[in-house]
């Protein structure tokens, strides 16, 4: 049985370049972690705190990709250039705006966000060495993410593949020189990322304006005050869903820096170990994302469920392997990021949830795309609020009475937890019970 040309059986294969750039994306991260860990604890500690920042406003405007991706593929399908024309122009000139908006609101205060995210004396030094360059520089991450987007929404994933690859290799270099070769400390792991996101927004613009439905000309078109309200509400639902996401994590990072260095290095590289199968899920939501709406929105029901289906499916295996990869060289993973006794101690004190929520985290995250193909944005929006709310605030503030690892990684997981089940029913109605 075919879909548009894409076979079943395919559909794996469909998603592995979403897949393996999803994977790349991280990859720079847990390299850079992994080399500042053999640095010091000091550094690696640091360097999460820097980290939880930099994430927590990226994430927030994340609806730069995901409404970009979701609305480029719509109108794709439906051959209407003007409109598609317009919404590029929309979804790079918002990137612009919150680009140049995040580097004054980052670097200006940049006291307020070492006190905030629970920074110590001893640890400001480094902070700043890796603090000051990425956030001069944060215009280039916004533009590159979202220059990802637009290429996945025209179905470029081998591009964006190759892209990531460019991308994260020159990061992972440029780390490793400055950090090691020529020891010019945490400021090393800060410019390998900056021109690692410069080299992506650079060649994704290139490919989306010499792109034959695109053109160079594509600023001259004027977008109408409909698409920008249309773009501006799923946007807002996004960023919704996005701040108190990005606020939970920030939240963990802060609780586990009033736990110890040792504990603040330990909870960063576990962010790294749990956020790799959650970036390898990713692929199969961005496939999710792009054929929902390319089918979905076309009156393709029965479609939409079949696909549906078999990425939850693959959801399911993935978390699955993740598990048994996690059972089975557990000792190993954590000595890529420190060998400090300590950091190794309190890692293992959270080995068994981080193993049992492989597959409750992978139906999360491939539900969470789904929804984006059917643009169900304001359900997002409200269900990781209520979420935050009534499961992981919870747990998480039970570290303050209780200090230990555990409950923050558990309200992680429980947060995964009701966004799967959330998720399972809002797709459930929306697609299932009409194939039925």
């Amino acid at each position: 049985m075919k879909l548009k040309g894409l076979r079943l059986g395919d559909l794996w294969w469909y998603s592995v370049p979403s897949i393996i750039a999803s994977v790349f994306e991280p990859l720079a991260s847990i390299v850079d972690t992994g080399l500042v860990g053999h640095l010091s604890t000091h550094s690696l500690a640091a360097l999460g705190l820097a980290v939880a920042v930099f994430n927590s406003i990226t994430w927030m405007f994340n609806f730069l990709v995901h409404a970009s991706t979701q609305t480029i593929a719509d109108f794709k399908t439906k051959n209407n250039d003007a409109l598609l024309r317009e919404r590029i122009k929309i979804a790079l000139s918002m990137a612009l705006i919150v680009g140049v908006s995040c580097t004054v609101v980052l670097y200006l205060p940049r006291d307020f966000w070492f006190s905030l995210v629970g920074g110590k004396a001893e640890l400001r030094q480094d902070f700043y060495s890796y603090f000051n360059p990425r956030a001069l520089c944060h215009l280039f991450t916004v533009l590159s993410i979202t220059a990802l987007g637009i290429l996945r929404g025209f179905g470029e994933l081998k591009l964006v593949l190759r892209l990531m690859i460019l991308s994260t290799s020159l990061n992972i270099l440029v780390s490793y020189i400055f950090l090691y070769p020529m020891q010019i400390g945490l400021a090393g792991a800060a410019w390998g990322t900056v021109v690692s996101h410069f080299i992506t927004s650079v060649f994704g613009l290139y490919y989306i304006v010499t792109n034959r439905r695109v053109g160079f000309d594509f600023w001259k078109f004027k977008a109408a005050k409909q698409q920008w309200l249309q773009f501006g509400k799923s946007s807002f639902d996004l960023f919704g869903r996005s701040f108190t996401l990005t606020l939970c994590f920030f939240a963990t990072t802060r609780l586990a820096s009033r736990l110890g260095v040792a504990e603040l290095g330990a909870h960063q590289a576990l962010l790294q170990v749990w956020l790799l199968a959650s970036f390898f899920l990713d692929g199969l939501a961005i496939s999710g994302n792009i054929l929902g709406a390319r089918f979905y929105f076309a009156g393709h029901i029965q479609r939409t469920a079949i696909v549906f289906r078999e990425l939850l499916k693959l959801g399911v295996v993935v978390g699955l392997v993740f598990t048994i990869l996690y059972l089975g060289a557990w000792d190993f993973v954590c000595r890529l990021f420190s060998d400090d006794p300590r950091v190794l101690t309190a890692m293992d004190n959270v080995e068994v949830i981080i193993i049992a929520s492989q597959a409750i985290s992978a139906i999360a995250f491939v539900f969470d795309g789904l929804i984006f193909g059917l643009g169900g944005f304001s359900f997002l929006r409200k269900h990781i609020m209520i979420g935050a709310l009534l499961v992981f605030a919870p747990l998480a503030l039970t570290s303050l009475w209780l200090p230990d690892l555990k409950w923050i990684w558990s309200a992680l997981v429980a947060l995964n937890l009701y966004r799967g089940l959330s998720g399972y029913y809002f797709v459930h109605k929306k697609v299932f019970t009409k194939v039925q």
